[in-house]
Formats: C-alpha cells, sequence, structure tokens
C-alpha cells in the first residue's frame, strides 16, 4: 500500500503539494487548521521561516511527489514549549542551584520607562568602555572601578526589564567595532542568565566578563580590526591568539578576581574539545563561559563586524541549534534561544503584505512578540502614527513573515530612524 503522507523538509516543497501537517501548533501559524494546498510563493516563503519540516498529502497533492525524508533536527516553538524543555531546565537548575536566586525574576518598570533609562546606561558604557580602552592603549592600564559600575549598570537595567536594553544594544548592530561588538555579546549573555535566575552577583561577573573577553583585540594592528567582511584564515589565526594576550594582560591587573579571568579563558572552548586555547571539553568548561561562547557565537552570526553577510536572526538561530552538543551544550542551546526568541527585542521583521516592523518585546508565545511598524502603506499624513502591534492578541490579523538582517553601515540613516521611532515609545 503506498505512503499516503510524507514527512517532508521546508526546502523540498513545491506549489501544489497539499500540507496536512506542520512542526508546530497550527494556532501559531496563520495557516488553516485543516490542511491547505500550497497555492503561491509568499505562502511557500512564510513555511520556510515558521516550520522545518512539514507533512505533505500524496493523494490531495496536484503534483507527484518524488522527494526524500528530512531528518534534520526540528528547531519549532513545540520543541521548547514541551516537557522536553522542562527536562532540560531541571538539569540546569541541579547545576546551576549555588548561582541561582530562590525566585524568579519579574519585569518592575516597563518598556517605555526602562527605554529612558536603558538609553542612558548604553550611552554610559560606550563612552566608559572607550575611555578604558584609550587608557589601556595609552598608558596600559585598566580601570577595574569603572568597567565595575559600568556592569553594574547593564545588569540592573536588564534585571528591570530586558526588552530594552536588547533592543538598544540590536539597533546599535550597525555600528561595526569591537566596543558596541563587546556591549552586544554582554546584553545577550546577561538576558540568558537573567532568565536562568542567576544570582546578582553572578550577573554582574558575566557582565564584566563578557564586556572584556575581546580585550585582546586591543594588541592586533586597528588596519586588520577595521577591514570590513569575513577574515582570512590568516587573520582569523590572529584573533584567537589575542585571547590569550588578553587574559595576560588581565592576569597582569590585581584588581580582577580569579573567576573573571577564568571565564574569558575559556569562552573559546568547545564542548566537543574542538576550541581553544586548551582544547577543554563537556563539563570542564566553566558554566559561565559556555553561556559567553554561545552569545559570542550569535553574536558573529548576526552582525557585520566580522561577516561578509550577516545572517537573519531566524537563521542564526537555527544554526546555533545545530550545534547542539557539538560545539555547546544542548541544554544550555536551548535555554539561550528560549531566553532571546526566534526573533530577539530589536530584530527587523517582515511582515504580511511587505511590510517592515520592529520587535519591541516578547510575549510568552515566543513568536508572537509586540511589534513596531516601520514601514507599510499608511497616507503620508499619518506617517507619524506610531503604530504597535500584539502578534499575540486574538484578534490580530497580522504575522510575520520572515526575519531582516541587521543593515550595514551605509543604511545608517534608517537605524537613526528606528530609533527615533522606538525611544519614543
Amino acid at each position: 500500500m503506498a505512503i499516503r503522507t510524507q514527512q517532508v523538509s521546508v526546502d523540498e516543497l513545491q506549489i501544489g503539494m497539499y500540507i496536512s501537517g506542520i512542526d508546530r501548533p497550527w494556532g501559531e501559524t496563520p495557516f488553516p487548521l485543516q490542511g491547505f494546498h500550497l497555492e503561491d510563493r509568499e505562502q511557500l516563503e512564510q513555511l520556510k521561516y515558521l516550520c522545518k519540516w512539514v507533512n505533505v498529502d500524496s493523494r490531495k497533492s496536484r503534483i507527484s511527489l518524488n522527494l526524500t525524508r528530512d531528518t534534520d533536527p526540528i528547531l519549532n516553538s513545540a520543541t521548547f514549549e514541551s516537557g522536553q524543555a522542562k527536562r532540560a531546565r531541571e538539569i540546569l537548575n541541579l547545576r546551576l542551584r549555588a548561582m541561582q536566586n530562590d525566585r524568579p525574576y519579574q519585569n518592575i518598570s516597563n518598556l517605555s520607562s526602562e527605554m529612558r533609562y536603558a538609553r542612558k546606561v548604553h550611552r554610559r558604557i560606550s563612552e566608559n568602555i572607550s575611555r578604558t580602552l584609550q587608557a589601556l592603549a595609552g598608558e596600559g592600564r585598566l580601570r577595574f572601578d569603572t568597567l565595575k559600575t559600568i556592569s553594574n549598570d547593564l545588569v540592573s537595567s536588564v534585571i528591570r526589564n530586558p526588552d530594552a536594553f536588547a533592543y538598544l544594544s540590536r539597533i546599535e548592530s550597525h555600528s561595526e567595532d569591537v566596543l558596541n561588538y563587546s556591549i552586544r555579546l554582554a546584553s545577550w549573555a546577561i538576558l540568558t542568565g537573567r532568565h536562568l535566575d542567576l544570582t546578582r552577583d553572578t550577573l554582574c561577573d558575566l557582565a564584566l566578563a563578557s564586556l572584556l573577553c575581546k580585550i585582546g583585540y586591543t594588541t592586533i594592528p586597528q588596519e586588520i580590526l577595521r577591514a570590513k567582511g569575513t577574515p582570512t584564515p590568516h587573520v582569523n589565526e590572529m584573533l584567537k591568539w589575542s585571547l590569550v594576550r588578553g587574559v595576560k594582560l588581565l592576569r597582569s591587573k590585581n584588581a580582577f578576581n580569579g573567576r573573571v579571568v577564568k571565564l574569558v579563558s575559556h569562552h573559546l572552548e568547545r564542548y566537543d574539545g574542538s576550541g581553544f586555547p586548551r582544547g577543554v571539553s563537556g563539563r570542564h568548561i566553566p558554566f559561565l563561559s559556555q553561556l559567553i561562547g554561545i552569545a559570542d557565537y550569535y553574536e558573529n552570526l548576526v552582525s557585520y563586524d566580522f561577516r561578509d553577510r550577516p545572517l537573519s536572526s531566524t537563521d542564526a538561530v537555527r544554526e546555533l541549534y545545530k550545534k547542539r552538543n557539538t560545539l555547546f551544550d544542548a541544554h544550555l542551546v536551548e535555554e539561550f534561544i528560549q531566553a532571546i526568541g526566534l526573533y530577539p527585542t530589536g530584530s527587523v521583521v517582515q511582515l504580511n503584505e511587505s511590510r517592515l516592523a520592529i520587535v519591541i518585546g516578547q510575549n510568552q508565545a515566543r513568536l508572537k512578540p509586540k511589534l513596531l511598524i516601520l514601514e507599510d502603506d499608511r497616507k503620508p499624513w499619518e506617517i507619524f502614527r506610531r503604530r504597535v502591534v500584539d502578534l499575540s492578541s486574538a484578534n490580530c490579523e497580522d504575522f510575520i513573515v520572515t526575519s531582516v538582517p541587521s543593515l550595514p553601515s551605509d543604511n545608517e540613516h534608517r537605524h537613526r530612524r528606528y530609533f527615533k521611532q522606538a525611544t519614543t515609545l
């Protein structure tokens, strides 16, 4: 008897196929619950960005099927909202008990008020790190007190409301320098640490180590760091070995506690032992170093700092998910994705009808965030009226078609406009 239903990768879909099942709850998609024929390119693109695989009914399809079954791991909301995700969190909690609060963190400020505070913190962090790097280059010394203060400010903002600082650091992703890269990396790491309910002291150590993990780049000639695009193999080796010089620099400063130096020195180690510089594997890598490593890997995928063409947030999450139990601990990868979401706060997405929007907040349904519409078909006299959409609302007809990679620096005028719109929330 012929097989009626086949599980098919979304990359193999063709117009005319009948989709009878998908790898996520139907209610989180714009598609009919009872199944549907794939009619046009727009539906195909929606499926590619919402799903990893689907079920295709061969009898109802309008074309003959000649497909190979795709068995790659799925990446969908059901994976992370299921019992599997709960078990993963329980395992992590057993390992993290000594570093966790008794109670989960709660948002204690709304996005509007925290955005104003986060803007000041972001500017202060940028200025202080810049001065610290200048002092290091000129006088050969690090201002530990300054760095500790700004890491505390960063942690305070993320604890009060994680969306505000994540938004600001993401909006600055077009600024291609080590300073802003370190701030963005730190924001992902602290966001995940908050999600895991790590204590404030632990989050402060995590923030400080994240901001300092690329300090070795100050030993590399500036003309190499200013070069745009994907580094050559030779430059990659220079970037890796700068970690060793950076760790030596930190160890020469008695002000830094040994824990922070250890976190920095292990952040390029990998779960399977393929990392740098010692090839440490598995649980021999400090937990917080693994977290910084994941944040660094993700930020490298989505930013222009060291890539010719960065990935969108969705593609970056899929790429990170494939590295479970090879480069990174599977449970920690899943918690990182839970913390930042498929559409992180501050990322730009394309909606139905080719409209652009920016994510300004997360909901429990991670695939249905709150959005600020940036570009649509409003009349000229309506252009200055903000339109905020909550995709989790029952009567909302909007849906995300795809996430959009960060814009390059030559689109800086658009970034300023996005920033201005969202910071007036």
